[in-house]
């Protein structure tokens, strides 16, 4: 996990794959459902819905520190309590 307001590489690969699978399963989901392919006005709005997952995602990364802890800063204190 990155540090509180900070993102690294690794969360947006996870948001990019966040935003692809959204996507793909709306497809899907449509296909089962009608049995029709989605046309291109659906895929602009399963485009938006996988958009705005991935940016969800991301700033719930931003807002979270190294712990997954929300809205709580890094703690300055060692993780082992300083004993070594």
């Amino acid at each position: 996990m990155s540090k509180f307001l900070n993102l690294n590489i690794r969360d947006l690969i996870h948001g990019t794959l966040l935003a692809f699978l959204t996507v793909f399963l709306a497809a899907v989901l449509q296909v089962t459902q009608t049995g029709a392919f989605p046309i291109f006005t659906d895929l602009k709005g399963y485009a938006l819905a996988g958009a705005t997952a991935a940016v969800s995602y991301l700033i719930k990364n931003v807002f979270s520190n190294s712990l997954g802890q929300l809205f709580i800063p890094e703690s300055k204190k060692p993780l082992d309590g300083g004993i070594n």
